[in-house]
């Protein structure tokens, strides 16, 4: 059974779509499985419970995801400090990868962090709903497509 997207046509060919999850939640990442098939998406899924396994994945793979959902409050390496990580190696480009920073908590301070990072897209509270998704995949398609006639 194909799943319809829940906006209508979308600009966006979800099945050439990347996206990766980095969140210490077994369940957020269900969730996130769940929500993503309830949007349509039929693109690559890949999903870390431990930043530094996403960092290692980054280093051995070279290939950057389009779409990068990170929570921020997580043990040992927090969503902050595995971008800071991931920008200092040169791991993810802002020009490729759309970094969307997700928390169960809207903190001010980590809200007004991720607004200064050049790196973080967009900052949503979990869970992201499949219209978000949609809608941000819909951007990176958009940024992409233009970055191309430039």
């Amino acid at each position: 059974m194909r799943m319809t997207p829940q906006i209508e046509d979308p600009e966006v060919e979800q099945d050439l779509l990347h996206v990766m999850l980095v969140d210490d939640e077994d369940d957020y990442h269900l969730i996130t499985r769940m929500m993503l098939k309830k949007a349509g998406f039929r693109g690559r899924f890949s999903a870390f419970l431990d930043p530094d396994e996403a960092i290692a994945h980054l280093r051995e793979s070279h290939e950057m995801p389009d779409l990068l959902l990170v929570d921020i409050n997580m043990p040992a390496t927090d969503g902050f400090e595995f971008l800071s990580l991931c920008a200092h190696e040169h791991l993810l480009s802002p020009a490729n990868t759309t970094v969307v920073m997700c928390s169960s908590s809207n903190r001010p301070m980590d809200m007004e962090m991720a607004k200064q990072s050049v790196f973080i897209s967009e900052y949503v509270e979990k869970p992201l709903s499949p219209d978000q998704f949609n809608r941000i995949a819909e951007q990176h398609a958009r940024r992409q497509g233009s970055g191309k006639n430039q």
